[in-house]
């Protein structure tokens, strides 16, 4: 069974959210930036890696961050990536437990308390498949306390969320 890397799981969920949004995925270079940055490596780094200038990679990583920042909500750049996909998952994982938490099962039939019945939202629905991650990934063998680190989500919600699997 071969493990993937945790900054590779993160950067397949920051992929998975762009392509939601725009219906293109990271490029190499793209996917290249987002793994340096978050081991914390300089465009100068990254660039030497890469082979390119790093006036060239600080172009790349702006529009990345930019377009990361339309996706999130959030203005996102280099210093705060980590910090804001961290308040990205733990508010939107929150919504989404929150929302689960009022389903009730009635003769085999889901029923929302909400009496209007409103439907999951697209983003609502995309962090449901986040949950789902979770239960994947301790199949897979990750520890409670990895997938928290993985997700930047308290270890606390991380062993709910394992509990009810």
């Amino acid at each position: 069974m071969i493990e993937t890397p945790p900054f590779q799981l993160i950067i397949n969920q920051i992929d998975e959210l762009i392509f939601d949004e725009t219906g293109e995925h990271l490029d190499d270079l793209q996917y290249a930036i987002l793994e340096e940055v978050l081991k914390e490596k300089s465009y100068k780094e990254i660039a030497k890696k890469k082979r390119r200038s790093e006036k060239y990679i600080q172009g790349v990583a702006s529009k990345l961050w930019k377009t990361i920042s339309e996706v999130l909500g959030k203005k996102v750049n280099k210093k705060n990536l980590k910090s804001s996909l961290q308040r990205y998952y733990y508010t939107n994982f929150s919504e989404v437990v929150n929302a689960l938490n009022n389903v009730k099962i009635n003769k085999g039939n889901i029923c929302f308390n909400n009496p209007e019945k409103e439907e999951l939202t697209e983003e609502k629905k995309h962090i449901e498949v986040h949950l789902d991650a979770i239960a994947d990934l301790i199949k897979e063998g990750l520890t409670a306390e990895q997938i928290a680190i993985v997700f930047k989500l308290p270890l606390e919600f991380v062993q709910q969320q394992i509990d009810k699997v």
